[in-house]
């Protein structure tokens, strides 16, 4: 639940810096990572973003919205890309309040359903700036939060040609996913939808070849998609795979 809700805070952050708005975005998550993640101008869009990501991964996994759950999102999360009289198997359902309609829908499938008032204003100022504790034996490791977020204005950034808004819409998203996933990771995004997420792997390479197995197998176009890797590249090689 801290993973999904990490990732959530930083696409909050990410757009309000760049863009002054926060959009309605949808997180899907399994064993810790994200394998759908969605944004868009509606939490049912937003949902339905998410869940195209990857619709095998999905099932079993905790979603989690931006904001209210009502009977149209609740729908979509059951039935969205489903066979008739089918629901989708999830294990957990997150948002910031769940109307009774929805509770009605959600509850014939038997999940879990839990309610954060605080998701509705996630922002920059949401970010968790508490420090991190890992255990380690015979000791514990003590590290500041991460809360770092992209700045498209900032002396750091390097353009080289030009980009559409859709383009940086994607950049962020695919940084906030990658940024919150386990490392090495390679995140690929477009049209405001999560399309792969090479997470967990020993060589930057292989996070690549990851991503894109996982984006190409799921029939999604990745020409023109944007890439986030969460470390820099020593060599040509992952670049040269995306």
């Amino acid at each position: 639940m801290h993973r999904i809700l990490q990732t959530l805070t930083h696409i909050a952050a990410g757009f309000e810096v760049n863009f002054g708005k926060v959009p309605f975005a949808a997180v899907g998550v399994k064993h810790g990572n994200a394998c759908g993640a969605g944004v868009a101008d509606t939490a049912v869009e937003a949902v339905q973003k998410m869940l195209e990501g990857d619709e095998i991964a999905i099932f079993g996994g905790v979603v989690m919205v931006n904001g209210p759950i009502d009977a149209d999102v609740a729908t979509a999360l059951m039935q969205y890309h489903m066979p008739e009289g089918q629901n989708r198997l999830l294990d957990g359902v997150v948002g910031s309040e769940v109307t009774p309609e929805a509770m009605e829908i959600l509850s014939r499938a038997k999940l879990r359903v839990v309610t954060n008032p605080a998701l509705a204003g996630l922002s920059k100022a949401s970010l968790e700036t508490t420090a991190i504790y890992r255990n380690v034996r015979g000791g514990m490791l003590v590290q500041p939060n991460y809360t770092f977020v992209v700045d498209y204005s900032a002396d750091y950034m390097e353009q080289h040609g030009d980009l559409s808004e859709q383009a940086k819409k994607d950049m962020l998203l695919a940084w906030a996913v990658g940024s919150t996933s386990n490392s090495n990771t390679i995140c690929i995004v477009k049209d405001g939808r999560m399309l792969g997420n090479g997470v967990g792997q020993q060589d930057r390479v292989g996070a690549a070849k990851l991503a894109v197995t996982r984006a190409t197998s799921r029939d999604h176009d990745i020409t023109g998609a944007a890439a986030y890797s969460d470390s820099f590249f020593p060599f040509p090689d992952g670049p040269l795979v995306l």
